[in-house]
């Protein structure tokens, strides 16, 4: 008997190990939508020391959001990968490190 697939949040697939290229670039929407791709391109800094509480909340909301979206999107089965941290940035690397094309397989693949 099948089991059924594992249901998503989103409108793709979760990160099966197999859809890598296409589920980044659809996280990478998802967390643009979110307001959280700034946290994984490395432009978004720590709010000033004059932040209000409010803002200081709001930042520390989109940080964590940016995490759980992307523990969100892949399947239970490579969840241990990323469980050790609640960074998203931290969590995107390893799973680029994990998932993403090398560079000779990147090599291999534009000259086929």
């Amino acid at each position: 008997m099948n089991m059924p697939a594992e249901s998503s949040p989103f409108a793709f697939p979760k990160l099966d190990g197999s859809n890598y290229t296409s589920w980044k670039e659809d996280m990478k929407i998802v967390l643009m939508a979110r307001g959280c791709w700034s946290f994984i391109i490395g432009e978004d800094k720590p709010y000033p020391e004059q932040a209000t509480e409010k803002e200081k909340i709001e930042y520390d909301w989109r940080k964590q959001r940016c995490y759980t979206t992307i523990y969100q999107g892949i399947e239970r089965k490579f969840l241990p990968l990323i469980r050790h941290t609640t960074d998203g940035k931290e969590a995107w690397n390893i799973l680029k490190s994990n998932f993403g094309p090398t560079s000779k397989d990147r090599l291999a693949v534009l000259s086929d």
